[in-house]
């Protein structure tokens, strides 16, 4: 359905004999045939970041479809006419419709005229889509009256005495928002949201605040789209932002309130991390260094563009989190506590910051618990216990409405009397009937429940999963390169666990043989440091990079970011980090003592050992990544990390047989330290090898010095991590955006 703030059609203007390419004011040029063309418009980008995005663009379409190749029936050419009847929309300047916007495609997408006096929109392959009432579309014909949407550009067909005009309606910040009767509901039937309803005009600065657990957060989720209501609707720009979801999103900004950065990257990097990641793929360097540029300019960072994030202040960090959302111009910008810690100073730096977020030509709704600064806001909601809004109107007028002084007392107030319906008091004031009034009946069908919540579609991917590995595998290397103390600690950890090794007496080394001849020491207790410490360091490196990253992770994930991408750039770069430490382990480890008396399948029995090694550590740090991507809080990652290294020392079966124990022994199977102990002790030939003494003679049959038993070992070793790896993805989708069943 289209918006009643169409813009207005542009007047027809008189053709021109130049192309408008390249002239740095307005111009214009005819479409079609001579006498029946197309007057059209192409206007330049509007210079300064706060108009960046806005364009002006008309085409009034022939009744009839265009001559083929640009001529007139009369076979003279038609100037401007598109060949074959066609109207390419993109950014790029050789387009007939220029859209100066970033998530625009060079060449989007095309109208087609149909031969029967229609038009045929495409999508030419665009990372973020063409849409069509809401729904992405490939090829539809297009009917007067249906809303086209390109990037934050919006389009429909509108017919006239004069023919039919495609017009353009801008959408660059000046929209209405609306709740209606919002209602969010737990699995178990409690109600976190009731009846919540709001109608927020352009450009305005909204501060939603109440008591703790009134809901607040509930209700962000259920604005953005991120956790739909389970009843009402939300309208945005008269368009259902449930039923649009797929289409919308991309222009919604949202802040959580944990800072979406890597803090271990300069300002200027982290924003060009984000404009790979956020940005089509045909998008140039050039102009993803100008936006970049141009937000740090908007949100007064320049001088701390080359500065490490960890050493912003909260006001600066929370700034870089906001400019990270801008970076795509979005018109709706919705933030979660972004002053909490900061002390008064950063808070009302922040909100002033909001303030001329709002007034540049956004629509701000801020969730805090900060009332100090909300004069500098134009509507306050409160949120009483149980989740109904007991005042909605400017924050001026709040206090008298409740009879108190100020927001603490208004806060006891609202806690002490539960009882009170907070919501039907403030709908019967003069208040509600100014700023709310009587509510429009529901869009939602009579004697239906509650919509079920199901996974949303995918976002629009910029870029393929196989660029998007590249750029996160290169933002992985950049983190882990400028966190100094993580990068020593990682050095350090095979080196310690070398001279550990080495402290022991185990003067045969790995010499089944040597032991057989009295040399003191056992060649499996080096073997079970060696594959006890690879499952250390694999899991230590892993346990807690998801769980660290998770807010990024949910938001990039939200605007394209493919998962299979995420998780493989993780994968391989930890692989490559732990496959390192285990060679230093493996190498240092036997520097100086007998290795393996004979190879089984390779060509060194040392190479044996160092492959036992790094297949436990690189298994384990997939274990660590499941786990990291199962707990939801990083300080858990540490506790967790001391059980897994005593379940890998005890299942190893290092000590104790446990393949006759109907538990141990299927759990061991989930180990990586039982098999990279199997596959060590097959190459050493413990209790099974040459000269082994008779009563342990193939005690343990994954220990067989043969090269059937050493490839099964190494097999279940890979399955263990592939395993895990596709548990890490399955957990990974419970942090997907979720969206409303259709009706």
């Amino acid at each position: 359905m289209l918006a009643p703030a169409s813009r207005p059609v542009l007047p027809p203007v008189s053709p021109v004999a130049t192309p408008s390419r390249g002239i740095p004011s307005a111009a214009t040029q005819r479409l079609g045939t001579p006498g029946r063309g197309t007057p059209a418009v192409d206007a330049p980008a509007p210079s300064g970041p706060s108009n960046q995005g806005r364009f002006s663009a008309v085409h009034r379409l022939p009744s009839a479809p265009l001559p083929r190749e640009g001529t007139s029936p009369a076979g003279t050419p038609a100037p401007g006419t598109p060949p074959g009847g066609r109207i390419r929309i993109g950014r790029e300047t050789d387009n007939d419709v220029v859209v100066h916007d970033l998530l625009v495609s060079r060449h989007h997408a095309e109208l087609i005229a149909d031969g029967a006096g229609g038009w045929e929109l495409v999508d030419l392959g665009s990372p973020n889509g063409t849409y069509v009432d809401g729904r992405r579309i490939r090829r539809v014909p297009l009917r007067p009256g249906m809303l086209v949407g390109i990037g934050h550009a919006l389009f429909h067909l509108e017919a006239g005495a004069d023919g039919v005009r495609l017009v353009e309606r801008e959408d660059a910040g000046a929209i209405a928002f609306r709740a209606q009767d919002l209602v969010v509901r737990t699995a178990k039937g409690r109600t976190l949201l009731d009846g919540v309803g709001f109608a927020l005009e352009e450009n305005s600065l909204l501060a939603v605040v109440g008591p703790s657990g009134a809901g607040k957060s509930t209700l962000l989720r259920a604005l953005t789209g991120f956790r739909p209501a389970d009843e009402g609707v939300v309208t945005y720009a008269d368009r259902d932002l449930y039923a649009d979801y797929d289409e919308l999103r991309q222009r919604i900004g949202l802040v959580p309130q944990d800072d979406i950065l890597h803090p271990q990257l300069t300002v200027r990097r982290a924003l060009a991390y984000a404009a790979r990641l956020r940005f089509p793929s045909d998008t140039t360097a050039d102009e993803r260094d100008r936006r970049i540029d141009e937000v740090i300019g908007e949100l007064g960072l320049t001088g701390q563009a080359d500065q490490r994030i960890d050493s912003l202040s909260g006001g600066q960090r929370k700034r870089t989190s906001v400019a990270l959302e801008l970076l795509t111009r979005p018109s709706l910008l919705f933030l979660d506590e972004p002053t909490s810690g900061l002390d008064p100073g950063l808070d009302k730096s922040v909100m002033h910051t909001l303030r001329g977020l709002a007034d540049d030509g956004r629509t701000v709704v801020v969730v805090t618990h900060n009332v100090a600064h909300l004069d500098v806001c134009d509507r306050l909601l409160l949120l009483a216990p149980g989740g109904t809004v007991a005042y909605f109107g400017p924050p001026q007028e709040a206090l008298a409405h409740f009879g108190v002084t100020d927001f603490a007392d208004l806060f006891l107030l609202l806690d002490r009397d539960q009882h009170v319906d907070w919501a039907d008091r403030y709908r019967r004031s003069p208040l509600g009937e100014r700023y709310i009034g009587t509510a429009p009946p529901s869009r939602a069908p009579a004697g239906r429940g509650p919509a079920p919540v199901v996974p949303a579609a995918p976002p629009p991917r910029q870029q393929s999963a196989i660029a998007q590995f590249g750029v996160l595998a290169r933002r992985y290397l950049a983190v882990i390169a400028a966190d100094r103390q993580y990068t020593i600690f990682m050095a350090a950890l095979p080196l310690l666990l070398a001279a550990l090794s080495h402290a022991l007496p185990v003067d045969t080394g790995l010499s089944l043989a040597e032991q057989l001849r009295g040399v003191p020491g056992a060649p499996q207790s080096l073997l079970m440091v060696f594959i006890v410490g690879a499952a250390l360091m694999g899991s230590a490196a892993s346990i807690r990079e998801l769980v660290k990253e998770r807010e990024i992770y949910r938001r990039e994930r939200a605007i394209g970011l493919s998962r299979a991408a995420y998780l493989l750039s993780k994968v391989v770069v930890l692989a490559v980090v732990t496959g390192l430490q285990a060679v230093v382990l493996g190498v240092l480890g036997t520097l100086g003592r007998p290795g393996p008396d004979e190879a089984v399948v390779l060509a060194d029995p040392r190479l044996e050992i160092l492959v036992a090694i790094a297949a436990t550590t690189v298994a384990s740090m997939a274990v660590g990544l499941a786990v990291s991507a199962w707990i939801d809080n990083a300080d858990r990652g540490m506790p967790l990390l001391v059980l897994l290294a005593m379940l890998q020392f005890i299942l190893s079966s290092a000590l104790l047989p446990i393949q006759d124990s109907p538990v141990l022994a299927q759990l061991s199977w989930l180990v990586p330290a039982r098999w990279g102990f199997a596959l060590g002790a097959s190459t050493i030939g413990v209790r099974s090898g040459p000269g082994a003494p008779p009563p342990y003679t193939d005690a343990e049959p994954l220990w067989a010095h043969d090269a059937a038993t050493w490839l099964f070992d190494l097999g279940a070793l890979a399955g263990v991590t592939v395993l895990f790896v596709v548990v890490t993805a399955l957990l990974l989708r419970r942090l997907d955006p979720r969206a409303r069943r259709p009706r």
